[in-house]
């Protein structure tokens, strides 16, 4: 149980350097027990991420012109390695003095939570959030599997691959997306849906969620919120069984901690369906504004 339970909830409710949604879904659950570990990427689900992306750009800027302006290749690797170094150092000391990471290490702490850290790329990085001593030892070797299936996929990828899978290519190994989706306590039939939009010329599980909502829709039908459990989880069909009953769990248990998490947890589910269904949407802005501001950056050959 978590130590007054009403303060807790009135201060996370209030919160505004972290999302209360997420402090609900990724803290909250765990520290109950609905879950054993939640996943959160930073900076991007903070508040502050934007202005923390915006200075990390600020500071590199030079280098990407010079990148951008660079035609040998062996100087171009090399200054490729020196920037991205000095694109880690920049990024973890903008998000380890960030308010957001503040307000996370307190909300750690006052929960009594544990956290393993990764580093994705140099200014992203993934945050496990777990309760239960063993799991640290789980994620251990997941990791190491997903440094092999990274390693592995580099040996045999081209300039042609997508900068989209490049980015996560051990999502290409059903290997690994099954071990993390259990992890998160995803149901195995959602799992498998995504693992098969991940296979080439298929509509990726993003794309594939966006069309069943919509297509529910025309029949005057609304998806079931309850299988939307948590922000970015995608349900293998809007009426899945599975993850709707861990939504139901996760609603009852919340609803047990405080009767103030009932309406809210509403609310987040109703976003969860619709930022699945606007996710096409969503991923056209995300690149509009990446290129606008390579364009004011001068840094287009770069991105």
């Amino acid at each position: 149980m978590i130590s007054d339970a009403q303060a807790v909830v009135t201060d996370l409710l209030r919160e505004k350097t972290l999302w209360p949604q997420m402090l609900l879904e990724y803290y909250l659950t765990v520290a109950t027990g609905l879950r054993r570990c939640s996943l959160v990427t930073i900076p991007a689900e903070w508040p502050d991420a934007e202005d923390i992306s915006r200075r990390i750009d600020d500071a590199c800027i030079e280098d990407f012109k010079q990148l951008a302006h660079e035609r040998d290749v062996i100087r171009k690797m090399k200054m490729i390695r020196s920037v991205k170094e000095k694109m880690r150092k920049i990024s973890l000391a903008e998000i380890r003095s960030s308010l957001s990471y503040n307000s996370h290490i307190s909300w750690i702490n006052r929960l009594r939570l544990e956290v393993f850290e990764v580093e994705i790329r140099p200014t992203v990085r993934e945050l496990f959030i777990y309760k239960e001593k063993d799991m640290k030892l789980r994620l251990e070797n997941l990791m190491r599997k997903r440094l092999r299936f990274r390693e592995e996929f580099l040996r045999h990828a081209g300039q042609s691959t997508p900068r989209s899978i490049a980015a996560y290519p051990e999502e290409l190994y059903p290997e690994y997306l099954t071990e993390i989706g259990g992890l998160l306590a995803y149901p195995a039939c959602c799992v498998k849906a995504y693992i098969e939009g991940r296979e080439q010329e298929k509509p990726s599980a993003e794309q594939r969620a966006a069309a069943q909502i919509s297509d529910i829709r025309a029949l005057g039908l609304e998806p079931d919120v309850y299988a939307y459990f948590s922000k970015d989880f995608i349900p293998c069909s809007p009426t899945c069984v599975n993850a709707s009953a861990l939504g139901g769990n996760f609603h009852q248990g919340l609803a047990t901690v405080d009767g103030r998490l009932s309406e809210f947890h509403l609310q987040c589910l109703k976003k969860n369906v619709d930022a699945v269904g606007s996710y096409v949407q969503r991923i056209e802005e995300h690149r509009a504004k990446i290129s606008l501001r390579s364009r004011e950056l001068g840094i287009e050959a770069v991105r």
